[in-house]
């Protein structure tokens, strides 16, 4: 999701934009892999007792990591970024139906991937993503779309009315008998998907970095000078101009180089 304000050369770019949301992703990455050290790959590298530093980092990842409160907070905040960011990042585009409607393709596909895996592996409710966080930014740029001819007021009115919807369904889900609206967040325990993002409270959210866009950026520039990029920013900034391919691809990556791990030094 790119917020380049003209075509052109990169320093029309706002660069704090893409700095912050390759930051979100890499510590998205870095997450996703703790997970599957804490719950995947335990069982898969050791399947009777083990030892030695896989088998700690594996123990480190499931009662230290994931048992840390302040991890908590930590996905709460990079996800809300994250999410705004994107808002922001189409506030300037021109081409958010096209957008929104290949983002909605690709969710499409993840769906089917995940859970074709499933089936394949004669498994259920393992790694199949029936509404994730692509699916809801796909849905956030559609409705984007169609409401960005109104004014921003209402824009903001109708994403603080999301969020508290949203926030209420959350703390207080009331019962329902199927999962025909789980998109909003209405579903009954059978319900599973592996990454779940409900557009309530999330476009809410996602609105709001619409409206925050413009304001911020009304001179449509950066806000902090910058002449070159280091060395130690180009991975980060690359990421963030690159975010959907590195969410798309990341865990098959680590799947895969946690598997090599595990032959080399395990088997």
């Amino acid at each position: 999701m790119n917020q380049k304000i003209n075509s052109g050369l990169y320093s029309t770019r706002i660069w704090e934009v893409d700095f912050l949301r390759g930051l979100c992703v890499f510590l998205m990455i870095f997450d996703h892999t703790m997970f599957d050290l804490a719950f995947v790959f335990r069982s898969v590298w050791f399947r009777a007792d083990g030892h030695g530093i896989l088998l700690s980092l594996c123990s480190f990842a499931r009662y230290d990591y994931f048992s840390w409160e302040p991890r908590e907070i930590v996905w709460y905040v990079v996800v809300l970024g994250f999410v705004l960011l994107c808002g922001v990042s189409c506030s300037f585009s021109r081409s958010n139906l096209k957008r929104g409607l290949k983002l909605a393709a690709v969710a499409v596909l993840l769906t089917v991937v995940t859970w074709s895996i499933d089936l394949i592996l004669g498994q259920a409710n393992h790694f199949i993503i029936l509404f994730g966080i692509l699916h809801m930014l796909a849905a956030a740029i559609l409705l984007y779309w169609l409401l960005s001819r109104y004014d921003k007021k209402w824009l903001l009115v109708s994403s603080i009315l999301i969020i508290v919807i949203g926030s209420i369904i959350s703390l207080y889900p009331p019962p329902v008998n199927n999962n025909l609206l789980a998109i909003l967040g209405l579903h009954n325990q059978s319900f599973y998907s592996a990454d779940y993002f409900p557009l309530l409270p999330w476009v809410g959210y996602f609105l709001i970095g619409t409206v925050l866009g413009p304001w911020i950026y009304h001179q449509k520039r950066s806000l902090f000078g910058r002449a070159s990029a280091y060395i130690a920013e180009r991975p980060v900034l690359f990421a963030g101009r690159h975010a959907l391919i590195f969410y798309v691809l990341h865990q098959p990556a680590v799947y895969l180089i946690l598997l090599l791990i595990g032959y080399i030094f395990v088997h």
